[in-house]
């Protein structure tokens, strides 16, 4: 095992994007690319400049914001010589998205190196000529979550494939609300619930607040996040009798630890546009339980009854599991706290784990070119 990791550690490894906002597949290729550098791999990430990925990303050697959109010839031509340059000084290549991998495969990565796609959502697994013809390009997939496995063998096969979940950045560690609970007007000792993400349709915050007006002791709720539904959940809330209840603490990014630590339980009642569910590894590294609705992959970051509780789409089974954690918070810990389920996902363990996969990859991709007189 020692020698595969080393062996996996001296790779170059270059993750293509093409997104310009630190969110759903921008935020996945960075947190990867981060957890890999962490690992000592060198790795680096090609994105599309212009927007708050880049300004995250600045001043960091590693990352390049190479891509731009293309609506031109012109620039669909540049995009292909900026991933042609990366995959000219790396071993591998890793793509995110359907146009990173139409990119990729127009540029000719798999004709000089391994080309690993990572799969994040169900929608990703087409099936039509176009996808199947691309995906038989692939030297190995990268999956957000273990169910997607069932529909492999109908699109490609014969690669391997790692089911990873997002790496989990170091700072979601459990700490201290009282402040946050100080600065939204919230009495330190209430019972408080909450969710994270954009607020945007199919995100699940018309059942969270459903659920909310529910509870048979009525919480605090704090929702995290802006978007374009807001004002149609603050008539929802309105409705329901939740308006004096609810903090809307709107965008958050540095304050995300501190914020989760403010919720005694924090609820995740749909998937965001990654598919990775990242607000479940988040809350679970700030030691705080989840209910969840019962989406694909959830049960990979989730134990029932030990660090959350997972539950159908049904407001008044996320209310009735909210309950009991509130009324019992001792109980989750028996068997295990949050925090320890996330022990894996942190930055160094994750980015080894990539490692060693992408590691076989490029062992097996080596072998077959060998044994097909290419290499």
């Amino acid at each position: 095992m020692f020698r595969d990791l080393r062996y996996a550690l001296a790779m170059r490894v270059g993750l293509v994007v093409f997104a310009n906002k630190w969110t759903g597949a921008g935020a996945v290729a960075e947190l990867t690319c981060r957890a890999l550098r962490r690992a000592d791999v060198d790795a680096h990430l090609l994105f599309v400049g212009g927007r708050n990925l880049e300004r995250r990303l600045e001043g960091n050697e590693w990352a390049y914001p190479g891509l731009s959109k293309d609506r031109t010839a012109a620039q669909l031509a540049g995009n292909i010589g900026a991933i042609k340059r990366l995959a000219d000084e790396s071993d591998i290549v890793i793509s995110h998205l359907p146009h990173d991998h139409f990119l990729c495969f127009t540029a000719g990565v798999h004709r000089s190196v391994p080309l690993v796609r990572a799969f994040r959502h169900p929608r990703s697994l087409r099936r039509d000529p176009y996808h199947r013809c691309l995906n038989r390009r692939i030297s190995g997939a990268v999956l957000a979550y273990s169910a997607l496995e069932r529909d492999l063998p109908r699109v490609f096969s014969g690669v391997p494939v790692a089911s990873l979940p997002v790496p989990l950045e170091d700072r979601f560690r459990p700490g201290n609300g009282s402040e946050w609970r100080d600065r939204l007007g919230i009495p330190r000792h209430a019972p408080v619930i909450g969710s994270v993400g954009k607020l945007a349709a199919g995100r699940g915050f018309d059942l969270m607040l459903d659920a909310a007006s529910m509870l048979s002791n009525p919480a605090h709720i704090i929702i995290v996040g802006h978007g374009e539904l807001r004002a149609g959940l603050e008539k929802q809330a309105h409705h329901l009798g939740l308006a004096e209840r609810i903090s809307w603490a709107g965008y958050q990014n540095e304050a995300l630890p501190d914020l989760y630590a403010a919720m005694d339980v924090v609820l995740f009642c749909a998937p965001g546009s990654d598919w990775g569910h990242r607000s479940i590894s988040e809350a679970q590294g700030c030691d705080r339980p989840v209910v969840a609705v019962s989406w694909p992959g959830v049960e990979d970051l989730m134990h029932q009854g030990i660090n959350g509780r997972i539950v159908q789409p049904d407001a008044s089974l996320v209310a009735e599991a909210a309950d009991s954690l509130m009324a019992d918070p001792k109980a989750m810990n028996a068997s295990g706290s949050p925090a320890s389920a996330v022990a894996d996902r942190r930055f160094k363990q994750s980015g080894e784990r990539f490692a060693r996969f992408l590691g076989k990859v490029l062992s097996e991709s080596r072998e077959r070119k060998t044994s097909t007189g290419d290499g």
